[in-house]
């Protein structure tokens, strides 16, 4: 997603697609952690590895693993008194382990990444407005200290939706500055399953969960993509069950800027539930 360019058109595009939280693993069932109100077993994603997302459920509903791109990363969830306390990854070389600080008000106020040798590495730091939030700041320990290298910031409509992520990447590490901005509109009514994604936006990246940050209540019929290189138009549609939960989500992608401008993809992913 950080390096669009037609030889990686399917795959980046694709990406964007599955980096859609509300009643999913994501949060917003306020449970502090616990059981989320829909069950949610896997994300496949058209042309990346298969399942993108996978869930598994203690029998009260809390989440006791999650796996990312085909277990490529994946966790054990530990509690503590209701609410997550670490996400332990057990993939075969990578045995860092994500721990949980909670604020006075009961929310993540950071996620430390912990290596082996029981060394913090990096930290995920958030701040909210409310119920909402509005930064997330990864920082990396560096030979000056903890310094950030990503920020996303995050407006909202007024009925509570996601309006912009604005993603910034400082210039440190032999990291060049970057700013991207990405823009969700014409939200539905159903259910949102899949916007825990979005703060998933790098592959390497582990996967933080946050169970009661609502991103999405509903699901955006188009998100737009500039400042990275290459402009995106994405047009989606969707299938839903019974219970208004996303069986799939399909629609093109059109190239906005640069020598491929008007060129289409298609898009699709398919959700599953217990």
């Amino acid at each position: 997603m950080r390096t669009p360019t037609l030889l990686s058109l399917t795959i980046t595009l694709a990406a964007v697609l599955a980096c859609g939280d509300s009643q999913g693993p994501g949060g917003g069932s306020g449970d502090g952690g616990g059981a989320s109100a829909v069950l949610l077993q896997d994300v496949v994603v058209a042309h990346l590895p298969s399942p993108y997302y996978h869930f598994e459920y203690e029998p009260g509903g809390r989440i006791k693993r999650v796996s990312f791109a085909s277990d490529f990363l994946s966790y054990d969830v530990l509690y503590q008194n209701g609410r997550i306390a670490e996400l332990r990854n057990n993939t075969a070389g990578n045995m860092d382990r994500l721990q949980y600080v909670y604020d006075a008000a009961g929310r993540v106020d950071t996620v430390n990444y912990v290596d082996p040798t029981g060394t913090v590495f990096a930290r995920v730091q958030l701040t909210y407005d409310g119920d909402k939030l509005n930064k997330l700041d990864r920082e990396r320990k560096l030979a000056a200290g903890f310094t950030i290298e990503k920020t996303l910031s995050f407006s909202y409509y007024a009925d509570g939706n996601l309006e912009e992520i604005v993603d910034h990447r400082p210039a440190i590490n032999g990291q060049e500055a970057t700013t991207t901005v990405d823009r969700f509109e014409q939200y539905d009514d159903n259910v949102n399953v899949d916007a825990f994604g979005l703060i998933h936006n790098d592959f390497f990246d582990h996967v933080v969960l946050l169970p009661d940050v609502q991103l999405e209540k509903g699901n955006p019929a188009r998100e737009t993509f500039t400042g990275g290189g290459t402009d995106y138009r994405f047009d989606y549609t969707y299938a839903y069950d019974e219970h208004k939960r996303p069986l799939s989500k399909g629609g093109t992608a059109t190239i906005l800027t640069g020598p491929d401008a008007g060129r289409t993809v298609p898009l699709s992913t398919v959700f599953s539930y217990y």
